[in-house]
């Protein structure tokens, strides 16, 4: 006989606001450590507010895939960044499969980039202000969503981050055979 997992249900506002912060020290950390090597190595970026196109794009390029790299990676793999493993959240699927412990990785992409996505547009200085928007409006809709609290991101991947639930019952031989 097997026991059911815990119940899962849309994690506090509260929670999901530290784990953001702790990502984002985290992704700052070593944003900064990036951002000095290219202006340190790349021709033309000696002076960061009068930085040319060209280690502008890269930079933009550079950051952008880190942190869509850092954010996927982690919820693809352990289904929560550092922040939310911290706080005890996951993303899942809204509509979840039965038995699919996290979202799918097309999903997790679509989530990431549309967090992310001012940090891609950054060289481009009208548009960097856009997608600035999209980013800031992607996680304070968050707070206008009830009772599910999913932002703009979490509503266009199909996603919703929850606590409670381990994700771990779903997965496994011992799972696998009952199904």
């Amino acid at each position: 006989m097997s026991q059911d997992p815990p119940a899962e249900r849309p994690a506090a506002l509260g929670r999901r606001i530290l784990a953001r912060l702790v990502d984002v020290v985290v992704l700052g950390a070593i944003g900064m450590l990036v951002t000095a090597v290219v202006v340190n190595t790349v021709p033309g970026a000696a002076d960061p507010l009068r930085m040319a196109v060209v280690p502008t794009l890269v930079l933009s390029v550079g950051l952008f895939a880190l942190y869509l790299g850092y954010e996927a990676a982690f919820t693809a793999v352990y289904g929560a960044t550092p922040g939310k493993l911290l706080l005890g959240l996951r993303v899942v699927e809204a509509e979840p499969v039965v038995g699919a412990p996290r979202a799918g990785a097309v999903a997790v992409l679509k989530r990431s980039s549309i967090l992310y996505v001012s940090v891609l547009l950054n060289f481009v200085p009208v548009v960097s202000f856009l997608g600035l928007v999209v980013s800031v409006y992607a996680v304070v809709s968050s707070l206008l969503d009830r009772p599910r609290h999913r932002g703009l991101q979490d509503k266009a991947a199909g996603t919703a981050v929850v606590s409670g639930g381990s994700g771990r019952a779903a997965t496994g031989p011992a799972r696998a055979a009952e199904r």
